[in-house]
């Protein structure tokens, strides 16, 4: 993966608090995702790997191969969600894209709100 952006609130990197709490959050929200996504959604079948969470919401960013991320509002059922639209999934072909497309107006629009 090219190089990490500048982290805007409310995003933030999951290995800022060190490598067990990462690789702890990882574990959990990558299983929590493969049980909420049925056969039809998007990242059915894709591998993933956290790198971000929102502070403020359950929104979560993953790794997807070539280079790619999905910014995904986990909805947090306990079982599969029937509607592929759920979880909500924006892909971005890179990191660099979604910083730009998604976490910095997201930034610059909460900070309007101050």
């Amino acid at each position: 993966m090219a190089t990490e952006p500048e982290w805007l609130e409310p995003w933030y990197p999951v290995d800022e608090f060190g490598e067990a709490m990462a690789v702890e959050m990882a574990v959990a929200l990558e299983r929590q995702l493969r049980r909420e996504i049925c056969e039809r959604h998007v990242l059915y079948g894709e591998s993933v790997r956290l790198i971000a969470r929102r502070a403020d919401t359950d929104d979560a960013l993953f790794a997807l191969t070539g280079g790619r991320v999905a910014e995904v509002h986990l909805t947090w059922r306990r079982g599969t969600e029937p509607d592929p639209r759920w979880p909500g999934t924006s892909i971005f072909p890179s990191l660099q894209h979604w910083a730009r497309d998604s976490m910095v107006p997201l930034h610059e629009w909460l900070e309007t709100l101050d």
